[in-house]
């Protein structure tokens, strides 16, 4: 697990070249940094506001962004090259973006305090729907388990952690009573959040719907992003056939 503090909003990863990307708001741009170490690299400087949720497609070798003052939702190369609008209409307030390279879905939350909603399509942008538009206040953090075909966010207006399948829309409350959860990431049937009350990352079993352990770093301050790194990338869509 990565996590960050105050500088870096939120955090990706891209498990073919071991690089760390992040958005950072009060610059704004997009950097990225090798995870071995070594100085950062400014991938994007220009023409962003508030750049928020950050995503990467590791089989198309794309990074993706949310800008919650340009109310849009952008697409590079991950040299910050071929640089392009994906979508700019029907949203408000748009933070947390990820993708599912495996099955080429993208998913991002939209946390409009008139109508906050978490919507779907494919990567190149087409097939938009929205997938969740219910009983939803500030839903800040998502993450996708591609092994289970889970999605689970986190919401600090309802203080919960739901899941649900996209393909069958079985959407089930995991985590109730929280205080402020951010950012989240799972792996396996294992979920992490970032709360910004608690200055925690917690952990959580999704099928057991309890936590089951909480970090607090020494130097407290408040958690941003926080993501998950695999070992090795999942299998690509050639090796699913």
């Amino acid at each position: 697990l990565i996590f960050s503090t105050k500088g870096q909003f939120i955090l990706t990863y891209d498990c073919v070249d071991k690089m760390v990307y992040w958005t950072d708001i009060a610059t704004p741009s997009i950097s990225k940094a090798s995870l071995q170490g070594g100085k950062p690299i400014v991938v994007i400087k220009t023409d962003l506001e508030s750049p928020e949720g950050i995503a990467i497609d590791h089989l198309g070798r794309t990074v993706f962004w949310t800008d919650s003052i340009q109310d849009r939702i952008e697409v590079a190369s991950l040299d910050g090259s071929k640089r392009r609008v994906l979508i700019n209409t029907g949203l408000v307030n748009p933070r947390a973006i990820i993708t599912d390279p495996i099955k080429g879905h993208l998913y991002w939350t939209d946390w409009n305090r008139e109508a906050p909603k978490i919507e779907t399509s494919y990567l190149d942008g087409t097939n938009r729907r929205v997938l969740v538009q219910d009983d939803l206040k500030l839903p800040n953090g998502l993450t996708y388990d591609p092994q289970g075909s889970l999605l689970c966010w986190a919401d600090a207006g309802t203080h919960k952690v739901e899941c649900m399948n996209p393909s069958h829309g079985n959407r089930r409350q995991v985590l109730e009573g929280l205080q402020y959860p951010f950012s989240i990431t799972s792996y396996g049937k294992k979920l992490y959040y970032t709360d910004w009350k608690r200055d925690s990352v917690v952990m959580a079993d999704s099928s057991e719907e309890m936590e089951s352990d909480v970090f607090q770093p020494q130097k407290r301050s408040r958690l941003y992003g926080i993501i998950t790194v695999y070992p090795q990338c999942p299998a690509d869509r050639k090796s699913l056939l």
